[in-house]
C-alpha cells in the first residue's frame, strides 16, 4: 500500500498524529483526514509519502514484518527529521 499524507492539513499535536497513524498502519484503512491519496499496490509493505511542516519528506518504508512495531512506536522514530510536537497551539486566543 502507498499512502500520501499531508500532516499540515491537521491541527492535532504529534501525540494524536502518532496514535491516528498507528491505527492506519494496523488496520490498513486509509480513512484519515490527512490522507490525500492512497494506492493499493497489492503489497503487504507500506510506503508513506509525507508532507509535514511545509516540506515534502523522504518516504517512510514500513515492511510487513515491522508494521506492528511502527504502529505502536510511532512513525517519528523512523524518520530523519524532527516533527513539531505542537501545531497552532493558542492561535485561537490571538484572534480578536
Amino acid at each position: 500500500m502507498k499512502v500520501w499524507i499531508d500532516r499540515d492539513k491537521c491541527d492535532s499535536n504529534l501525540s494524536a498524529c502518532l496514535s491516528c497513524f498507528g491505527q492506519l498502519v494496523r488496520t490498513g484503512v486509509p480513512d484519515r483526514g490527512c490522507i490525500m491519496d492512497h494506492e493499493d499496490d497489492e503489497s503487504e509493505d507500506m510506503i508513506v509519502y509525507m508532507h509535514s511542516d511545509g516540506e515534502d519528506r523522504e518516504p517512510i518504508f514500513i515492511p510487513k514484518e515491522d508494521r506492528e512495531l511502527v504502529s505502536y512506536e510511532g512513525w517519528d522514530k523512523f524518520v530523519s527529521f524532527e516533527p513539531r510536537f505542537r501545531k497552532n497551539e493558542g492561535t485561537d486566543r490571538l484572534k480578536k
